[in-house]
């Protein structure tokens, strides 16, 4: 039960902020006053945590020759964790893609009021989903170092 809900509670929020944006017309993101502040710190941050997670998912991949890789590689933790890592990559840049294109398109996306609603819908759950696989990326990690941290320290007695 516990790895369902851990599993899917990214997507239950993607999916709350989708309906909360249907039923709350005025979550529109291209008119907002402030649409283009905030389509540019939703794209730094989309940016930064792709770039962190690549470089995590690259380092935890290459790294092979390490005991700690190793023993980690060995548990069911590891392959959980390089999966969830996955998940948040592809949503932060499924977010990065929606936001450029909010950027770039905003005008013919504004012009046509159902396709506006769409993206305002589909932008503001990838952003949910993107923070939810985030969280869930970085709680995993701390758990599985920490794991591995005392596993360590166990061996080196």
């Amino acid at each position: 039960m516990r790895v369902w809900v851990e599993r899917s509670y990214p997507y239950v929020l993607g999916g709350a902020a989708a309906v909360a944006s249907c039923l709350y017309h005025r979550l529109s993101v291209l008119d907002a006053s402030q649409s283009s502040k905030m389509l540019d710190n939703v794209l730094a941050m989309s940016g930064v945590g792709l770039g962190f997670w690549s470089t995590s998912a690259t380092l935890l991949l290459a790294v092979e020759h390490r005991s700690l890789i190793q023993r980690l590689r060995k548990g069911q933790h590891f392959r959980l964790l390089v999966g969830y890592v996955f998940a948040a990559m592809t949503s932060l840049a499924v977010t990065l893609v929606l936001t450029l294109s909010g950027m770039f398109l905003g005008g013919p996306i504004k012009s046509v009021a159902m396709v506006s609603r769409l993206f305002a819908i589909s932008w503001f759950a990838a952003v949910a989903v993107a923070l939810g696989t985030t969280f869930r990326a970085y709680y995993v990690l701390s758990v599985v170092l920490r794991l591995a941290a005392s596993d360590e320290e166990k061996m080196s007695r």
